[in-house]
């Protein structure tokens, strides 16, 4: 028995496939992160230099935010909505409010150190401001992946059962 391309197994697969590619770029990000907290001190000299490394993190923290926000949890939305047996939409609305927060941090990082010149100028600030930054962004991983498993998870089942 073929299956349709709209089967809720093929859903499923379907946003599984895109959570996961989502979350090995917060795996990237996580790296890059990790490699800024990394270093002693920062330096406009340090090869290479800083200035680069931070514009690098924040290009891909705003793709990270993007992707998530127009694409993953959309989807996980429709896919609460879809299946009644998910803990659903009130959960996944509540958990959306609750990662404008860390949201608003990172837009504000990626403001103040997107260029070369605004890193140069705030390089001080830099250590702090990754510290801030990653608390928010631990709060956010959290919450993403409370997200995935309560929404996620439920249709999963729907589906294989289908």
């Amino acid at each position: 028995m073929a299956m349709s391309a709209s089967s809720p197994l093929m859903q499923w697969r379907r946003i599984e496939a895109l959570v996961r590619a989502w979350l090995e770029q917060r795996q990237q990000l996580i790296v890059l992160l990790c490699g800024l907290q990394g270093l002693n001190e920062f330096e406009e000299h340090q090869p290479p230099p800083i200035q680069g490394r931070v514009r690098d993190f924040c290009q891909l923290l705003m793709d990270y935010i993007s992707a998530g926000y127009f694409e993953v949890y959309r989807e996980l939305v429709r896919e609460a909505r879809r299946y009644r047996d998910a803990p659903a939409p009130a959960l996944a609305e509540h958990i959306l409010r609750r990662l404008d927060l860390s949201t608003e941090e990172a837009l504000a990082f990626n403001e103040d150190f997107d260029t070369d010149d605004h890193c140069l100028g705030l390089l001080e600030q830099l250590p702090e401001r990754l510290d801030r930054l990653t608390l928010a962004l631990e709060e956010r991983f959290a919450l993403e992946d409370q997200l995935i498993l309560s929404v996620h998870q439920a249709p999963r089942r729907h589906a294989l059962r289908h």
